[in-house]
């Protein structure tokens, strides 16, 4: 339960964003490869990510939203514990523009049609009785295949293996609580320790009598 006082228009949008928020990719399952252009439009893939490490991979909801800048800047502010962890910072947004853009660290990739979004099943459905104040806070329908939708990014981060299996999952209909990233900075921690391990058993089956090499 949230700490957040209520509100009707964020009740509303919880409750949509709920519904869809039910077949969103969790733990255990493998996250689907894309390529998406950055800011600049200079295009990166997850498949090159995952070649470098683990990739800790937050969805925003935008620009339009003061909450979703908010925790675009901690994960910023947190970028240098990851790659010291041996992680990459990615965020995707729905368009173009941050209040961040010239000083965050982390790459920002932008997902125009909400594409990469749906595939990890974070878009949900703006009601139409909330469409007008979205629009007023500047929000833009993304467009898919030549017309617009109102589809609005459900705020999730993950924590991706090099195998791209997602270790951990943190998905929140209330996109105002604020993104606590010290569980992930834990979790990322463990993965190094179990990946570490797991290289010095590999070695020594390799060195062993009839382990080849």
């Amino acid at each position: 339960m949230s700490g957040v006082a209520a509100d009707p228009d964020a009740q509303l949008a919880m409750t949509a964003a709920s519904a869809a928020a039910a077949g969103a990719l969790r733990a255990g399952k493998h996250a689907p490869l894309f390529s998406l252009g950055d800011m600049q439009g200079r295009r990166l893939s997850l498949e090159r990510l995952l070649g470098r490490g683990p990739v800790v991979l937050h969805f925003a909801r935008g620009a339009w939203c003061s909450f979703g800048e908010r925790d675009l800047a901690s994960l910023a502010a947190h970028e240098r514990e990851m790659a010291r962890l041996g992680a990459s910072a990615v965020a995707i947004v729905p368009c173009a523009g941050s209040l961040f853009d010239d000083a965050m660290p982390i790459r920002t990739l932008v997902d125009a049609d909400m594409r990469v979004t749906r595939a990890f099943g974070l878009a949900f459905e703006l009601p139409a009785a909330l469409r007008p104040r979205y629009a007023s806070l500047g929000y833009e329908p993304p467009v898919s295949r030549g017309r617009a939708t109102w589809l609005v990014p459900i705020p999730a981060t993950y924590l991706l293996d090099r195998d791209g299996a997602i270790a951990l999952a943190y998905i929140d209909v209330d996109y105002r609580n604020g993104l606590d990233l010290r569980t992930f900075l834990t979790a990322l921690g463990a993965l190094r320790t179990r990946e570490g391990a797991g290289r010095v058993t590999a070695l020594r089956e390799k060195r062993a009598p009839g382990g080849g090499g």
